[in-house]
């Protein structure tokens, strides 16, 4: 592909994911990384694309969505197949592999803060009006109690704004889209346009520049903190460069380095949790593979059928999607455990569903907000592959996914 075509295909599927707010901050989607031209396609034909290209396996811990739903977790082995046992009121599991959210159980609320349509839900069920300038696009929860709120308006003019922990809101500053938070929950991390990375601590009173700007800020993408905890003299994050000289290269900025991050040969950093790490290895025209790599004896191992996306809290799963990012969503969602075994559920012509946003609730459940049959609803997704609805669907429009999770769950239990 010709440089021409790269900066001109690259802006125009930036453009598609961040006015559908599907960016989430953690790594790059291949809409960015590739520069691919395309127009806004029916989900019918994406859909229907990723149904026939997806494997269907499962692994079944003795985790469910009992815990969830004001039952007890199943004890006993793993088994092949999930739980076709209904977990709460009404509905029911669909067929193993498929991502038919139609008819789904109705379980607990979301443990999660979550915005719907302009208003914060918090954990404890209590609902408040957000004061922010422009339409919240992700957030950050942290542990006093403080909001980082990122913004952006229908021409994709990026900000963030702090709310401390007694309500008051800092003024708007630039941003790109991509916005990170420390496992510990004692710092929030972005990048602003010129490339600089920013970093807002608890404890202080504004956010601080954290190492040199990245030389190709047209490409960089905030990605994970690179240890649990970030203390106001040292903490570093990592970075994602789709652009410049070295298009697909990862950095790590601290407070005393800003350097190209060339650790087991990993094309970005999606995340890491305990030395171990995820990313992509390979992207080519028609998709990618992943890794999860530890360095030393840590076996670890890679895929080319989905993208290695997020690790869970403790760090023994991994949220996964689709390895070929296009459209308005995503058709495809699983989980793996360290061994590289999974479960997936994935769009088809019948149950025509996608998904933005994806985030984990706890150690062993992610949430996502689901579009299908002209609905929306937040799903729970428990390590069996059951699924149930933690906000029921709502009518709504393919474009108009009312709902935004907390980036990165809600602070560990003190």
């Amino acid at each position: 592909m010709s440089n021409n075509n790269d900066d001109l295909t690259r802006t125009l599927s930036r453009e598609l994911e961040d006015r559908t707010r599907a960016m989430d901050g953690s790594m790059l989607h291949l809409a960015d990384v590739k520069g691919r031209a395309r127009s806004i396609r029916r989900r019918r034909t994406a859909t229907a694309v990723v149904g026939v290209a997806a494997a269907v396996a499962v692994i079944v811990p003795s985790v469910s969505l009992m815990s969830h739903s004001n039952g007890k977790p199943e004890p006993g082995p793993a088994t092949q197949t999930p739980s076709q046992t209904q977990t709460a009121k009404d509905g029911q599991q669909p067929p193993a592999g498929v991502l038919d959210v139609s008819d789904l159980p109705t379980g607990e609320a979301p443990s999660v803060d979550f915005v719907e349509d302009g208003v914060l839900h918090q954990a404890d069920g209590s609902s408040v009006d957000i004061e922010t300038q422009k339409p919240v696009s992700s957030f950050a929860v942290l542990k006093d109690g403080s909001y980082v709120w990122q913004t952006a308006d229908t021409q994709g003019n990026v900000s963030v704004q702090i709310q401390n922990s007694e309500g008051d809101y800092s003024a708007p500053v630039p941003s790109t889209f991509g916005l990170s938070v420390s496992r510990s929950h004692d710092a929030a991390a972005w990048v602003k346009p010129d490339g600089q990375v920013m970093v807002f601590t608890v404890g202080a009173s504004e956010p601080r520049t954290l190492g040199d700007p990245i030389p190709a800020s047209d490409g960089a993408r905030i990605s994970a903190f690179g240890q649990d905890d970030c203390i106001q003299d040292y903490c570093s994050v990592f970075v994602n460069v789709s652009g410049g000289n070295d298009p697909w290269q990862p950095w790590e900025v601290a407070d005393y380095a800003t350097r190209p991050f060339t650790d087991g040969q990993m094309l970005t950093v999606a995340d890491l949790s305990g030395g171990v790490f995820i990313g992509y290895t390979k992207i080519t025209e028609t998709g990618s593979c992943s890794v999860l790599w530890g360095g030393g004896e840590f076996r670890g191992f890679d895929t080319c059928k989905h993208t290695l996306a997020k690790f869970s809290p403790g760090g023994k799963l991994v949220l996964a999607d689709p390895a070929y990012h296009d459209g308005i969503g995503n058709g495809v969602i699983g989980m793996y455990d360290l061994d590289g075994k999974l479960w997936d559920r994935h769009s088809t012509e019948q149950a025509q569903s996608f998904y933005n946003g994806a985030q984990w609730e706890d150690a062993t459940h992610a949430l996502a907000p689901v579009f299908q049959d002209n609905t929306w609803s937040l799903v729970r997704f428990a390590p069996d592959g059951s699924m149930e609805y933690a906000v029921p669907p709502t009518p709504g429009k393919e474009m108009g996914n009312p709902y935004v999770l907390a980036t990165g769950g809600m602070p560990p239990a003190s």
